[in-house]
């Protein structure tokens, strides 16, 4: 760490990482525009600021465009990847690092927080049957979906849900419930604004239920270890992005200091995720 920021703590800002199977739209440029303008101030305050964006790589959804336009995945995300890059630079974004979760880091990242979930007993094989959204890489309780008029069921934000029957690895989320609720009661500012964080405790007191963190029935993703005929659940791997720009699991790497983040910038529509999935993922 530079002897010039010493006398201020280091400050972590992050964008959503991206999702690369289309090309960047406004909202895109209005949320690195945001932690532009932040990471900007405490670099002008005096801080060591570590400003994180960058692209989220994996899945089915990746895997359905690519085939689509006959490309590889990976072709298909370094040319979006690239197209983000160039934006960012049009609009004159102030990154530190811009992270994509096919970097050999990251699957090193993702591999080892699945290692320690699995050591703390949080991980087992189970079969999971329910309704998934391929658009929103997520799984919903029937009672959230609806059935249209056209016969398709749909989840809250509208994308078609289709029912999945594999062998699935759970996360034990069920046993989180009160440690989140208390550590959100000891941190107020954990989320922001007000309403929402009172959507996040309401969802928590309402029961959470074990999640499944792998799939079976494509392979465009990070290996579990031990058993590589899954691939970590999306959310997983693209959640340890944070993890991994600051050095993880090496914890005398250079950017370990800046752990854990200041600022996660994201939109309402995955705050389940980054509110209840990823600090118990951490705890």
């Amino acid at each position: 760490m530079n002897d010039k920021f010493s006398e201020k703590p280091p400050f972590y800002i992050t964008t959503p990482i991206f999702y690369p199977n289309g090309v960047p739209h406004i909202g895109h440029a209005y949320t690195a525009l945001a932690c532009d303008t932040i990471a900007r101030f405490h670099r002008l305050d005096g801080r060591e600021v570590l400003f994180l964006t960058g692209t989220d790589e994996h899945g089915q959804k990746m895997a359905q465009t690519a085939e689509k336009e006959g490309v590889t995945a990976l072709e298909l995300a370094t040319r979006n990847a690239g197209v983000f890059d160039k934006l960012w630079t049009a609009l004159n974004i102030s990154y530190d690092d811009f992270i994509r979760t096919t970097e050999p880091r990251h699957h090193a990242s993702s591999r080892e927080i699945w290692r320690r979930m699995a050591t703390n007993g949080d991980i087992y094989l189970d079969t999971y049957s329910g309704w998934y959204s391929v658009r929103q890489e997520a799984y919903f309780d029937e009672k959230e979906t609806t059935l249209g008029e056209d016969g398709v069921r749909r989840e809250p934000l509208g994308s078609p849900v289709e029912w999945v029957e594999e062998k699935s690895y759970f996360f034990r989320l069920s046993a989180y419930g009160e440690k989140l609720l208390a550590h959100m009661e000891a941190n107020p500012g954990f989320v922001a604004p007000p309403e929402r964080r009172n959507e996040v405790k309401s969802f928590i007191r309402s029961g959470l239920r074990d999640i499944s963190i792998s799939r079976t029935n494509f392979d465009w993703g990070v290996k579990v270890p031990g058993d590589e005929s899954h691939v970590m659940y999306v959310w997983v791997d693209a959640l340890t992005n944070y993890i991994t720009a600051a050095g993880f699991p090496d914890e005398g790497a250079e950017r370990w200091h800046f752990w854990p983040a200041d600022v996660h910038m994201i939109g309402k529509d995955i705050v389940r995720f980054h509110a209840i999935y990823w600090p118990a993922f951490l705890m």
